[in-house]
C-alpha cells in the first residue's frame, strides 16, 4: 500500500517528522539504511537540549581559524587539506554568512525554532511517558579567558530579549552550580548558566519514538537503502531501493548530511556539508557526589555531561568529508578536554576504558537548517547542525504543518530549502 508519506532517515528528524505527521492522522513509511533507527549522527551526541546554543558555528572570524587549523593552530572547527576542493560553493557561502549582521540573524532563526522545539520535546515527553533520563537540572557554560566571555554575555544577553532566561556567574559562583568544578574554578573567569536546558538521552528518545510510530501504524524499513529518487512528469513519485521501487505521495529526505545524495540528480541543490564530531563515553564512573551538570567548555570547546552513572565527552567539529576514521591521535583530546575540567575523575582513566563514536552533523552555509518543499512529491528536513536533537520536535511539526497545508505555528520562511 503506497502510504501519503514516506521519509528517508530514521535519527531524530525522521522519526520526529514521523511522529508529527502520524499523530495527525497521516500514513507514513521510515526507510533507513542500518539496523536499526538512530544509529548515526542521533546514536552518542553531546546528550544535551539546548536552545541556548542556538548561534551557527560561521561566527564572525571563523575564516581565519579554519585558516589557522590548516596550520595546526587551534580552532573551533578544523579544516582537513583533502576537503578543500569540496569547500568552494558551500564554503564561501559559510564565510559569507559569517559577518557579524547576517550570524545574528540565523542566531535569532535558530533561537526561535529551538524554543519551539524545546518546548514541544518537553511536551511529546509527557505524552509518551519516555524514560530518556532527562534531568531537568540547566546548563553551565565555562569561560577561560575575558574576551570571549565578554563576547558570549554580550550574545545572551541579545538573546535575552528574545526569552532567553541566563544567569551570569564568576568562577566561584559556576563551582557553586556545580561542585566538582571547585578544582579548576581559578582558571574560570566567567560562566553562564541556562536554567532552561538540561540533559537527557537522545538515543532512548528516539526509541521511545520508534515505538510510537509503530503503535500508530507507521511502518520502519531497516537495512534498506534508499538510491535514487524515483520521478513522474515533474513530480517525485518514490525512491528506488536495493530490492524494490517504493512510492509514496511525498517523500520527505531527513538523512543528515547524506541527504544532498539523492538530490543531486535531479539538479536540486542545498548548500550543505558534514561537519565531523566525537564523543567519547564512560561508564559507570559517576557516584551521587559526582557532578551532575552539563557544561560546555567554550575554551577547549566540548562539552561534558553526566548520563545516569555514565559521563559523555563531545567535542571537535572537523571538516574532512566523510572520512569515517577514528585514530588515538583524533580521540586523545576527547580525554584530554575531561582531564582539564574534571580531573580528578579522569585521572585513572584511558582511551580503551570509553565508548569512542563519531558522527556526521549536517552544516548549512548559512546555519539554518533546511525544512520545506522541494519541488512537487518532495520536502527536505535537514541541516539542523549541532541543533538536531533540539530543534528536532520543532522542525517535523513545522514540516507537518506545511506537508498539510495547515496554518504553521511560527514563520516558515527562513527555513525554505530553496532560498539562496
Amino acid at each position: 500500500m503506497k502510504p501519503e508519506f514516506q521519509i528517508i532517515g530514521g535519527g531524530l528528524i525522521g522519526l520526529s517528522t514521523a511522529y508529527a505527521l502520524l499523530k495527525r492522522g497521516a500514513p507514513v513509511r521510515i526507510i533507513e539504511a542500518r539496523e536499526g533507527v538512530a544509529l548515526e549522527t542521533s546514536f552518542a551526541n553531546a546528550g544535551m537540549v539546548h536552545a541556548s546554543l542556538a548561534d551557527p558555528w560561521n561566527s564572525p572570524g571563523v575564516g581565519r581559524q579554519m585558516l589557522g587549523s590548516l596550520f595546526g593552530r587551534p580552532s573551533p572547527m578544523t579544516l582537513r587539506l583533502g576537503a578543500l576542493p569540496s569547500m568552494a560553493g558551500w564554503g564561501l557561502k559559510f564565510l559569507k554568512h559569517s559577518n557579524p549582521a547576517r550570524h545574528w540573524q540565523a542566531t535569532q532563526t535558530n533561537y526561535s525554532l529551538a524554543k519551539y522545539s524545546a518546548d514541544l520535546i518537553t511536551q511529546w515527553r509527557e505524552d509518551l511517558n519516555i524514560k530518556d533520563g532527562c534531568q531537568g537540572l540547566g546548563l553551565l557554560k565555562i569561560f577561560r579567558d575575558e574576551p570571549t566571555f565578554t563576547k558570549a554575555r554580550a550574545l545572551t544577553n541579545k538573546l535575552q530579549t528574545l526569552g532567553l532566561k541566563a544567569e551570569h556567574l564568576s568562577g566561584d559562583g559556576a563551582a557553586q552550580k556545580e561542585p566538582c568544578l571547585a578544582a579548576i574554578s581559578d582558571n574560570i573567569v566567567g560562566a553562564i548558566y541556562y536554567p532552561d536546558d538540561y540533559k537527557a538521552d537522545a538515543y532512548a528518545f528516539c526509541q521511545a519514538l520508534e515505538s510510537e510510530i509503530i503503535n500508530l501504524g507507521g511502518e520502519i524499513l531497516t537495512d534498506v537503502t534508499a538510491k535514487s529518487l524515483l520521478s513522474e512528469r515533474g513530480s517525485v513519485i518514490g525512491v528506488r531501493t536495493e530490492t524494490a521501487d517504493l512510492l509514496a505521495g511525498t517523500t520527505i529526505i531527513a538523512s543528515g548530511a547524506h541527504s544532498t545524495n539523492l538530490l543531486k540528480p535531479l539538479g536540486k541543490q542545498i548548500s550543505l556539508r558534514p561537519v565531523k564530531g566525537y564523543s567519547l563515553t564512560f561508564d559507570n564512573i559517576v557516584d551521587t557526589a559526582g557532578p551532575s551538570l552539563p557544561v560546555v567548555d567554550d575554551g577547549l570547546h566540548c562539552a561534558v555531561t553526566p548520563l545516569g552513572q555514565s559521563i559523555r565527552i563531545a567535542g571537535t567539529a572537523e571538516i574532512s568529508g566523510f572520512n569515517a576514521s577514528m585514530t588515538g591521535e583524533q580521540l586523545a583530546p576527547l580525554l584530554g578536554m575531561l582531564k582539564d575540567i574534571y580531573p580528578d575523575l579522569a585521572k585513572n582513566l584511558s582511551l580503551s576504558d570509553g565508548k569512542i563514536w563519531h558522527g556526521f552533523r549536517p552544516v548549512s552555509a548559512d546555519g539554518v537548517p533546511f525544512i520545506g518543499k522541494i519541488k512537487p512529491g518532495l520536502a527536505v528536513n535537514t541541516g539542523h547542525g549541532h541543533m538536531g536533537w533540539t530543534m528536532s520536535a520543532g522542525s517535523g511539526e513545522l514540516l507537518a504543518d506545511l506537508l498539510l497545508d495547515v496554518p504553521a505555528t511560527m514563520d516558515t520562511h527562513p527555513y525554505n530549502p530553496t532560498r539562496k
